[in-house]
């Protein structure tokens, strides 16, 4: 089960500040944010999110990296490794480059993604060349992208914003319906957020559309404050425990 919440996690993890007129900037030295996990009152992993700039080919890019990992119990029993990256464009926030690493017990998979936008295509190192949607986004650059332009005072409660991603070699549709704001009490504080339940697919692990929540703190950072999963078997919550900004502004504004 943990080994779906990071999966999961993956999805909701982000770390930029967003303003809709104000160019990217990229003179700042970047931010990281850490994230505990429980599944009740046991502690079964950790995740962490860090986004600088960086080059690829000698062109200046984002660079974000997400962990996520067991701890504990939870490492014994099924351990746990998974790393995601993604390199995009400062300007059109698209990527350029993703990258996949899961190590879940016996089970490891590496790949590696490109994104042609001149041609609308993805070169995966394990499946090749495929056509896909014009401003295609791999997981963690929908999620800049999406606070970017999406997440912000404008929203609507019931507006369900839509996002076409790239993911475990497959086309993936994010989708996620503003709720409202509520307060959450962190341990950075308690904080006014925008909260948010992604459309999920039931059956599996969900029950209902709606078992799954993610609060993002409604200020100049946006950064997610909180994830609940409301499962079959149990709640389990990801909590972020720390916010380290390494500049006087976050990275990305738009």
């Amino acid at each position: 089960m943990l080994r779906f919440t990071l999966f999961l996690f993956s999805f909701l993890v982000l770390s930029t500040s967003t303003d809709a007129n104000s160019p990217a900037k990229s003179s700042e030295k970047g931010e990281h944010l850490k994230y505990v996990i429980h599944y009740g009152i046991v502690r079964g992993g950790k995740a962490s999110l860090k986004l600088k700039s960086d080059k690829i080919d000698g062109k200046e890019v984002f660079h974000a990296t997400l962990t996520g990992r067991t701890v504990g119990l939870f490492n014994t029993l099924y351990k746990v490794k998974d790393t995601y990256e993604s390199y995009f464009d400062k300007e059109t926030l698209l990527p350029v480059k993703a990258i996949r690493n899961i190590r879940e017990g016996s089970y490891k998979r590496y790949n590696e993604v490109t994104f042609d936008r001149e041609k609308n295509q993805i070169n995966s190192q394990r499946s090749g060349i495929k056509d896909v949607p014009e401003g295609i986004h791999d997981i963690l650059s929908a999620f800049y992208f999406a606070r970017a332009y999406h997440f912000n005072s404008e929203l609507e409660v019931g507006q369900v914003v839509k996002m076409q991603t790239y993911f475990s070699d497959e086309e993936f549709l994010l989708q996620f319906r503003f709720m409202g704001y509520e307060m959450v009490n962190s341990k950075i504080g308690t904080i006014k957020c925008y909260k948010f339940i992604p459309i999920v697919q039931t059956g599996r692990a969900f029950k209902d559309e709606d078992d799954m929540k993610i609060w993002i703190s409604a200020d100049a950072n946006k950064v997610p404050v909180r994830v609940q999963f409301d499962l079959f078997l149990g709640s389990l919550r990801c909590d972020l425990t720390n916010f380290s900004d390494f500049s006087t502004s976050s990275l990305i504004k738009k």
